[in-house]
Order: C-alpha cells, then sequence, then structure tokens
C-alpha cells in the first residue's frame, strides 16, 4: 500500500548531502562573528547612557544632534530587555554595571519605574550608592545571578580609573561595596574637567519615561536630551571616541533603542556585535564589553557581551545617513511588529485550521449520506488537505520573513490578516510540492516531504546565518533577547520534529522495501545531519537541544534495529548523548573566546564551576513559568499524556484509523514516541522549555491527521465495490 522508492537516488542524495555539509563548514575556518578591534589602553572614551530614544525619533530637521552621529559615526540597535518585560533606567544601568541582566526585585513584569538610586558623599569622604545593596542582592538572586559592581571591580583590579557622571553613570561604575571611586553630578559648568579625570568616563543625561501627547512637547523633551549631548561633545577631549546608548524603554512599551559611536576609532557605518552575530543590532551587554575592552580592562567575570565592531558606510553624505536610518528603523519596526502580532496570528490560525478539522473528522464518523463513498473521498480528501496546510504553517511562517510585509502599515489590526494571507499562500504552495511530487501515492510520502522542507528551510537558514528566524513568530525575537542567532527553544521544537518524522518515513519505506541496513545508514545519516546543523558553533550553536535530540534520535534507531528498549541501551543512548555535547561543546571551548557560542561559553562554566548555576536558572525559569501561567503548565501535561496513551494504545479515543497506519508502518509508532521523548527532554532541560512540546504537536498532529486521512483514502480507493448503486460515484 506504500510505494517503495528508488534505493539508489535515496543513497546518492545522502551522500551528496553530506559532502555538501562537510565542505561548507571546512570552507568556515571561524565562526562567523563581525571582527572587533584590539584593546588600546589610554585612549580616550566618553560613554553617553539615556532612555526612552528609538531610531524612529530621529530626523535630519528636528533631531540634528542625534542626526549628526548617525551620519557622521556607525550605528545600531540596541536590545535593551533585561530581567522584566520592560526595561526600566535602574535596570538599564544596572546591566551595564553587571555585564548581564540585572535590577530591582518586583513582581511585575512592566513595573512602574522608580527614580534612579541617588548617589551619597563627597570627594573627601567617598561616594557610594544609595540601596546599593538590596539592588545587588536581587540581581544575584534574579535569573542571571548577576554581580553588580562587575565593571567598578574589574577597573579597580587593573588599578585603572573610570568617571562617573550623573546618578545612573555613578550605578554603572560602582564597585561590588556600592563605592564610587570617581564621581560628579552633571554640570556643564565642570564638563571639562570631569570628563578629563579618566580614560574612561559615563555619563547619564537622562532620559523620557512616557511620550508626551503634544508632539511639540515630546520634541522640546527629545531636544532637552540633545543639548545635554552636545555639552559633553564639547567638553569631550580632543581624540576622544563617544558612544551614545539608549538603556531603558518608555511607556512600559519594549522596544529596540539607538545606539550609536563615533571617534578616531568610529567611521560612518553599521555597529557589529560578536555576541549576536548580527549587523545593526547589539545587547546592554555589549556595551559593557566595550567600555572593558577600551579601558583595556580584563572583566573579573566572563560576560556575554562582546566589544562593538564596525562594519563602514562608503561615505558620510546626507544620503548614507539616510539609508542607515531605514535599516535600523526597519530592524525595529520588524521586531515590534511580531512581538505585537504573535499571540493573535497563532490564536486565529489555530482556531481557524483545528475547527475545520474538527467538523470534518465529525462528518466523517457520524454523516450517513446516500451517497457515502463518494463523500467520505472528497472529506477525507479536505482533512488531508487542512491538515498538511496546518503542518506547512510554520515552515511558511520562516519563508514569509523573503517579504517586507512589517512595511505596510503600523496597526496590529493591518498586519495580522497581510501575515495570515501571506502564510496562507506559502502553506498553499508547499501543500502543493507534497501532494504532487512522485511521493504522493504513499501514506506516508506527504508526511515525509513536509517534514524534509520544515527541517529543510531551518537547517538552510542556519546555515546561512539565522537571517529568516530573527523576528518571525517561531523564530528569534530581538527584543526579548537571550538569543540573537542559531537555534532557539521554539525552532528547535520543530526542528526535531520534522527530523524524527522524516528518518521514521525513510526507515519505514526502505524496511519495506527489505533493506533493513540501509534503513539504518538513512536514520544515521540524516540525524547525524541534522544534529550537526543543529549544535555546531558555527551554524546553530545550539547546546540545549542535542540533549533532547540525541536521545530521540537513539531510541529511534534502536527500534529500526530492532533491539529492546532495555536499561542497557537506554543507558548506551544517554551516553552517547552525552558524548556528543561535550564533544562539541570542548571543541568550541577551544576556540578564541571572542568567538564562542553558547556550548563553548557552558563548557567554560563548567570549569568555572558555575555550571549548576547555570542549569538551577533553566529549571527554575520553568518552574517560575509554570507559578505565572499555571493554565499553560496544566495544557501542556494534559497534551503529553493524551498523547503518550494515544501512541502507545492506538485506537483510543476515537483513534481507530491511526491505528490501522500503525500497522501498516510499525515504525512511525517508534517515530511518534521519540518525538514525545524530545519534546519530555526538551521540556525538562531548557529554559522556557514549556513551548517545546505544544510547539512539536503544532506540527506533528496536523501532519499524521493527513497522514491517517490519505491511509483512508487509499484504504477506500482498494476496497472491492460490493453495490451496483456505487459504481456510478468513483
Amino acid at each position: 500500500m506504500i510505494r517503495r522508492h528508488p534505493v539508489k537516488t535515496l543513497v546518492v542524495l545522502l551522500l551528496v548531502m553530506v559532502a555538501a555539509l562537510t565542505l561548507a563548514y571546512v570552507g568556515r575556518t571561524t565562526v562567523p562573528v563581525p571582527p572587533t578591534t584590539q584593546p588600546k589602553p589610554g585612549e580616550s572614551l566618553v560613554v553617553i547612557g539615556l532612555g526612552g530614544l528609538s531610531w524612529d525619533d530621529v530626523s535630519a530637521e528636528d533631531t540634528p544632534t542625534l542626526w549628526g552621529l548617525l551620519r557622521d559615526g556607525s550605528a545600531a540597535s540596541v536590545s535593551v530587555k533585561t530581567l522584566r518585560l520592560t526595561t526600566c533606567p535602574t535596570d538599564g544601568w544596572a546591566t551595564v554595571s553587571a555585564g548581564e541582566a540585572a535590577g530591582p526585585d518586583t513582581p511585575e513584569a512592566r513595573p512602574q519605574c522608580s527614580p534612579l538610586p541617588s548617589i551619597a558623599g563627597s570627594a573627601t569622604s567617598g561616594f557610594r550608592v544609595i540601596g546599593f545593596d538590596a539592588l545587588a542582592t536581587a540581581s544575584r538572586e534574579a535569573e542571571f545571578r548577576a554581580q553588580l559592581g562587575l565593571l567598578g571591580d574589574s577597573f579597580a583590579a587593573d588599578k585603572t580609573c573610570i568617571q562617573a557622571i550623573g546618578p545612573g553613570a555613578g550605578l554603572a561604575a560602582a564597585t561590588s561595596d556600592g563605592k564610587v571611586a570617581k564621581y560628579s553630578p552633571f554640570q556643564a559648568t565642570t564638563l571639562v574637567s570631569d570628563l578629563a579625570q579618566c580614560p574612561v568616563t559615563i555619563v547619564d543625561v537622562g532620559g523620557i519615561d512616557r511620550t508626551d501627547p503634544n508632539p511639540t512637547r515630546h520634541l522640546e523633551l527629545i531636544n532637552g536630551i540633545e543639548r545635554r549631548i552636545g555639552l559633553v561633545m564639547d567638553a569631550m577631549p580632543n581624540g576622544a571616541d563617544l558612544v551614545v546608548a539608549g538603556l531603558a524603554d518608555r511607556d512600559q512599551q519594549e522596544r529596540l533603542r539607538l545606539l550609536t559611536a563615533s571617534g578616531p576609532h568610529y567611521g560612518p557605518g553599521l555597529l557589529a556585535s560578536a555576541s549576536t552575530r548580527l549587523t545593526g543590532v547589539a545587547q546592554l551587554s555589549d556595551i559593557t564589553a566595550t567600555i572593558l575592552q577600551r579601558g583595556g580592562v580584563e572583566p573579573k567575570e566572563a560576560i556575554g557581551g562582546r566589544a562593538l565592531s564596525v562594519v563602514p558606510s562608503a561615505n558620510n553624505s546626507e544620503s548614507t545617513a539616510a539609508s542607515k536610518l531605514v535599516v535600523l528603523t526597519d530592524i525595529d519596526t520588524k521586531a515590534d511588529a511580531m512581538h505585537r502580532i504573535v499571540a493573535p496570528f497563532l490564536t486565529i490560525w489555530l482556531v481557524g485550521t483545528a475547527l475545520p478539522m474538527l467538523v470534518l473528522w465529525l462528518v466523517i464518523r457520524r454523516a450517513r449520506p446516500w451517497n457515502r463513498r463518494f463523500t467520505r473521498a472528497r472529506v477525507l480528501r479536505l482533512v488531508r488537505l487542512v491538515g498538511l496546510a496546518s503542518a506547512a504553517m510554520p515552515a511558511a511562517t520562516f519563508l514569509a520573513n523573503l517579504v517586507p510585509w512589517w512595511r505596510w502599515s503600523t496597526s496590529s489590526l493591518v498586519l495580522v490578516p497581510v501575515l495570515l494571507v501571506l502564510v496562507l499562500v506559502i502553506s498553499a504552495l508547499l501543500t502543493l510540492v507534497c501532494l504532487r511530487g512522485p511521493w504522493s501515492s504513499s501514506a506516508l510520502g506527504p508526511l515525509a516531504a513536509m517534514s524534509a522542507i520544515t527541517a529543510g528551510v531551518i537547517g538552510v537558514d542556519l546555515l546561512t546565518g539565522s537571517r529568516l528566524q530573527i523576528s518571525s513568530i517561531f523564530g528569534l525575537q530581538p527584543l526579548v533577547g537571550g538569543r540573537f542567532y542559531g537555534m532557539g527553544n521554539v525552532a528547535f521544537a520543530l526542528y526535531a520534529a520534522a527530523v524524527l518524522m522524516l528518518c521514521a518515513a525513510l526507515a519505514h519505506a526502505l524496511v519495506r522495501r527489505g533493506a533493513p541496513r540501509l534503513a539504518v545508514f538513512a536514520v544515521v545519516v540524516v540525524g547525524g545531519v541534522a544534529l550537526a546543523v543543529d549544535v555546531l558553533p558555527a551554524w546553530g550553536a545550539d547546546f540545549g537541544g542535542p540533549i533532547a535530540l540525541v536521545p530521540a534520535l537513539g531510541y529511534l534507531l534502536l527500534g529500526v534495529l530492532g533491539w529492546r528498549t532495555s536499561v542497557r541501551n537506554v543507558g548506551v543512548v544517554l551516553v552517547v548523548a552525552a558524548l556528543v555535547v561535550g564533544l562539541v561543546s570542548y571543541l568550541d571551548w577551544r576556540r578564541p573566546e571572542a568567538e564562542r557560542s553558547h556550548p563553548g561559553r557552558f563548557f567554560q562554566t563548567v570549569i568555572d564551576g558555575g555550571a549548576w548555576d547555570v542549569l538551577s536558572r533553566k529549571l527554575w525559569a520553568n518552574v517560575e513559568l509554570a507559578i505565572q501561567m499555571p493554565v499553560l503548565l496544566v495544557v501542556v501535561t494534559v497534551l503529553m499524556v493524551v498523547a503518550v496513551m494515544i501512541v502507545l494504545r492506538p485506537g483510543i479515543l476515537g483513534t481507530e484509523p491511526l491505528r490501522r497506519l500503525l500497522e501498516e508502518a510499525p515504525i512511525m509508532r517508534r517515530g511518534l514516541l521519540s518525538v514525545i521523548v524530545m519534546a519530555v527532554i526538551g521540556f525538562l532541560t531548557n529554559d522556557s522549555g514549556a513551548a517545546i512540546p505544544p510547539v512539536a504537536a503544532i506540527f506533528t498532529v496536523p501532519l499524521v491527521a493527513s497522514a491517517v486521512m490519505h491511509f483512508l483514502s487509499i484504504e477506500a480507493r482498494n476496497a472491492p465495490v460490493r453495490r451496483r448503486r456505487d459504481r456510478h460515484h468513483i
């Protein structure tokens, strides 16, 4: 009943795929990160921190100072995400101090921002940040275990001074005991002498916490910040570099904020960061890394940020500046648009596909029209079509980013239907490919094709720099921060489920053909290639994913080999998983520190004795999510329990057709169980792992439902005609 595909063609394709990926990786001698200049101790750097400004606040006519910095220097958008959904000035300055997300303890996801901690003392008695101990304790006990005062401690240990001007700068430059070695309030009369005290100076020029509904008054607030920036620029030492960084949100709304760098070492261009592997996007810890680098100071502890570097522009003309502004506002617009429409998009899509499938399924089970065979065949085709289109949606959301849909409107009411229509069109095309290929007559052919397409879209995107994942429904969200390249948890759930479904379908087809050894070879090659794309530092750079994917692949391979699922065999699979993850982490750790990705950084954490902190942080992130969203935890748990029951005992809860399919294709049962294994392990071992089971189900459930409907169609087509009247309706 399931067509046998050419074995020789499959072997050639597998070998070509392995060879191509090997050549691609060998040809890439280093992890693709932007270059960074070497530290130049003694060369002056002034860092200005402000709050609430993004690139859409900047124009040549209204903000000439910021426009000049954009035109004559390098620029980027900076993710200011710290511990909460929105970032207050205290959070931003504390994060610069710690090099990791830090801030006060608050139960609110969008807190009302309190004033910055004040600085008390004098030049003779010394300066101290008021309330520093409480802030340091809260930061240390938060998710990232941030060490407030790391920046100040690093400069103090190197016996290099750092000057702070203004309360936010005092918080950033304070040592871990809350003391500020060199501090002065922001005063125009003393700026020249204050800026000449140390090689590195941090300046707080204030910010805007709320948008004034009157555009004129709002512009006056921005121009007030510009005037303070201008005072600093006039008072800077000759030859000093200037970095202006947005450190906080406004209106309790998360956005990317502006970042510029100008001076002898920052010519016209875009800023790039090795921590994000993106041109035009940085994060707050990169500001800390840049300050440390330019001061010639080594951090007391490793931080995630990397010093900013420049991707040069052709010149500093007005037209070039305008082009840079378009690029930067586009990055921010896309991130903001996607962040706003993720929830309504998924809700509408899932309801819009689940309800028709449910209605059609009830029609199949309940309807008794006079023309039963014709109606049943038509309904089966409809369910198969809806199921495949629904399973195509994740891949379509990535491909949709090839079209600049976010530029069509600023309203979510417009963007949601625009993206829905775009994704629907792409899903229809992918569904057509799955239904019209040479594999379409096989019950598992369209399933294998859709799995290959989904895994291929995500995999190729990883090979080419994760561009489609940035600001996509199932991809990486710059506003959320955390990860800006490689494989995210949500994309991993789709990728792993697709790989496992593809391996199971290939293995079944080959075993039916009488080629069990080739089935094992196919699973090893496809699974190994998929694992390499996921875990290798230059591509997926995923540490948590292989912990879930390798055991799932091993469990599937045990079924293909026909081995029992014994304690010994499971132990071997777990040991292999640990060796794979450990080897990749070690090899990544051998790279220069600036080029290490997530696996290499974790290996260094193990050496430093902080592995438990990382693992406990991931576990605690899931616990906190369960506490904050108990309904999600219940839904995920019930979903997994029901899935296990149905796969272990197919036929229950009205799943008799699934039982018949799994009897015809027994390896698919092992494939479904391997997806469950992957989802459970991913749920337990990844931060935000609660998203992995439902996202895997979004792809797997409609895909399997479609395969079941196709199987029933083939059964009906091959069934003998028993009644004369049916002959006229086939």
